[in-house]
């Protein structure tokens, strides 16, 4: 994969990202190869990346709030469209999300909303706390479909142990094959520039960002 045209489409016509004390997000810890940062806080924190596995893509974002505010459409709508294995592609979004599905079909995307699993889809859109389908997800997206999914395991840390988060928080048993962990710290809020360039974070950074 080229992840600096990846990072380029994901981020297409951005400016900034605003994370808003509305929801606080959660940092993301990336390893391996595949993965990349898509937003890099002011303190080098990842909190939005995408990454390949198998023939598929996933986008990861560090609170399910994204995938419901308005504010994120243009970037919600680039990710649909760069997680989609062809171009009339259908996009399944669970039904958690039903604001999603109207920005989504606001912009003329092709959507199948309240949508469950399927192999009839081509972009599955999904919150990261349920992992009763997680050996599903991880199918789809080898086989070569798209996931766009968020959330933050910094409230199940509180209630389950931060030390547990990275191998047993649900949405980590999907997203950790293609390299990214939602980690249970928080993330830094405020407004964020877009890097014209993929931003680059050295590995040890990413390990230190979970602790």
């Amino acid at each position: 994969m080229d992840s600096k045209a990846a990072y380029a489409s994901l981020v297409r016509d951005l400016n900034s990202f605003e994370f808003t004390t509305n929801y606080h997000p959660c940092k993301l810890l990336l390893i391996g190869d595949e993965a990349f940062p898509v937003l890099v806080s002011t303190n080098g924190q990842v909190l939005t990346a995408a990454s390949c596995y198998g023939k598929g893509r996933m986008v990861v974002v560090s609170h399910e709030g994204i995938l419901k505010d308005s504010k994120f459409s243009q970037f919600l709508r680039n990710a649909a469209e760069w997680l989609k294995p062809s171009p009339e592609a259908l996009v399944g979004v669970h039904p958690h999300l039903d604001s999603l599905s109207q920005l989504l079909l606001g912009a003329g995307t092709k959507v199948q909303a309240g949508a469950e699993l399927s192999s009839s889809l081509g972009v599955y859109c999904m919150d990261a706390y349920d992992s009763t389908q997680a050996k599903d997800l991880v199918g789809f997206v080898k086989r070569g479909g798209g996931l766009l999914i968020g959330g933050q395991a910094w409230h199940w840390a509180s209630q389950h142990g931060k030390e547990k988060v990275l191998f047993e928080f649900p949405g980590n048993r999907v997203t950790s094959v293609a390299g990214v962990y939602i980690t249970g710290s928080e993330g830094e809020t405020g407004t964020f520039s877009v890097s014209k360039e993929m931003p680059r974070m050295p590995l040890i950074t990413h390990w230190a960002s979970s602790n």
